[in-house]
């Protein structure tokens, strides 16, 4: 783990009108070369709060902001960074810029490789073959899982994120709202909203990086458009294994402390 220097400051936005669900769109940050950014809060919980908005974020490969981009994100007040690829895409593809961005840099890695052109041929299809995967990172990600609840509970504002932030960032993300009692359907629904990000990702790699769009386009289509029952799956079998997403976390040595840490500092 490496990490910069920390900023003292903390958001605390309102939740705004409680009776307006943001959607997805609604809350996604806008940014030229980094497409599927948008802030956690807003969403109602189970015991009728709202997680906070300002100070949790998922991302894609934020390691490509600079000029304005980077100035958009020194607006959302970051404070601290989780870096869920493995470390050979971080060599290869670089990080985030703390450089001139200086924050709490995690390398947390979800996975320890990535999925390979046979891994992406399923014979089950794509929502079983997600579904899978999905549950292979809570038992690959344990570690990594476990200290970003203990991060995220801490209170700074922080963003998590992968390479396309969809699979690994969506499995981070349906841990914490799973935690902070945002309703499946409410996971389900942030989850899908990746779609659209991803099809803005694959245009942009289409005009500059061309040399990378057959490997994302040659992929079955249903991994692109991040099916809703890839992630209602996900979440019905951790039910079923665990009991709940507090089941599988205190399973793996998060002390209901800490759970409960984390929802003082992000719901209101």
């Amino acid at each position: 783990m490496s990490g910069g220097s920390r900023y003292v400051h903390l958001v605390d936005t309102p939740p705004g009108d409680p009776s307006v669900r943001p959607a997805a769109t609604d809350r996604r940050i806008p940014f030229d070369v980094v497409f599927n950014v948008r802030d956690l809060g807003g969403l109602r919980t189970s015991s009728g709060g709202f997680t906070r908005r300002g100070v949790l974020y998922r991302g894609d490969g934020v390691q490509r902001l600079a000029g304005a981009d980077l100035d958009r994100a020194r607006a959302l007040r970051l404070e601290t960074v989780i870096d869920l690829r493995t470390l050979g895409e971080i060599e290869r593809s670089g990080r985030f810029p703390i450089e001139d961005y200086p924050l709490r840099w995690y390398s947390l890695p979800i996975l320890e490789r990535m999925w390979s052109d046979d891994d992406l041929a399923p014979t089950t299809g794509a929502v079983d073959f997600l579904r899978d995967r999905y549950l292979a990172m809570l038992d690959e990600g344990v570690r990594s899982l476990a200290q970003i609840v203990e991060i995220v509970a801490e209170g700074s504002t922080v963003l998590f994120h992968c390479a396309a932030g969809k699979d690994r960032t969506g499995v981070t993300a349906a841990v914490l709202l799973g935690l902070l009692e945002v309703p499946a359907a409410e996971i389900i629904d942030d989850y899908h909203a990746t779609a659209g990000a991803m099809a803005a990702f694959v245009d942009w790699l289409s005009s500059t990086r061309p040399e990378a769009i057959d490997a994302m386009t040659s992929q079955p289509p249903e991994y692109l458009e991040a099916p809703a029952a890839a992630m209602a799956g996900f979440l019905q079998a951790v039910d079923e294994r665990f009991g709940s997403m507090e089941g599988y976390v205190t399973g793996i040595g998060v002390p209901a402390a800490t759970i409960e840490q984390l929802r003082a500092a992000l719901v209101v």
